[in-house]
């Protein structure tokens, strides 16, 4: 069975309708209980998350890649690509490049290319004031930049 193993934090049903051991803080809200549906998602948001996940992976942002060393240890343990796995030498440990990464002259020309954009009015905002070609960034997309740039754009 899972959950707590003490009997006397279990809720009503337990076991039988269901395995939640913890209230969620969203019942003390006063409204919670009239809401029709206690959980929604916002799909937009979650479009975001997505584009922001592979755009700064392909790009291999600093500090916001997902490709990390423990999703590298996953690979290793997980898949069959033996030139994904870190290689360990004398010094330490190292993190071979991954072949979806962009090279950093590819991603000059990203960002330039997404610095030439021109939309037109109320399509999309101006992609091209969110690019830093100098320091090869992208900030500030609002949640409908990026369902463009994945719908239209072809990420």
């Amino acid at each position: 069975m899972f959950g707590l193993q003490s009997g006397k934090h279990k809720f009503p049903g337990f076991g039988l309708t269901h395995n939640w051991v913890k209230r969620s803080i969203f019942w003390e809200l006063p409204y919670w209980k009239t809401n029709l549906l206690y959980h929604n998602l916002d799909v937009m948001h979650i479009e975001k998350n997505v584009f922001e996940n592979i755009f700064n992976t392909v790009m291999d942002v600093k500090w916001k890649t997902k490709d990390t060393i423990k999703a590298r240890l996953d690979v290793a343990m997980f898949c069959n690509r033996k030139n994904m796995e870190l290689v360990c030498d004398g010094l330490g440990v190292a993190k071979p490049r991954a072949s979806f990464m962009l090279e950093k002259n590819a991603q000059l020309l990203v960002y330039k290319w997404l610095k030439s954009l021109r939309f037109p009015d109320g399509h999309a905002s101006n992609i091209s004031r969110l690019v830093n070609t100098e320091e090869c960034r992208l900030f500030g997309m609002k949640s409908h930049d990026c369902h463009v740039f994945m719908q239209k754009l072809g990420l």
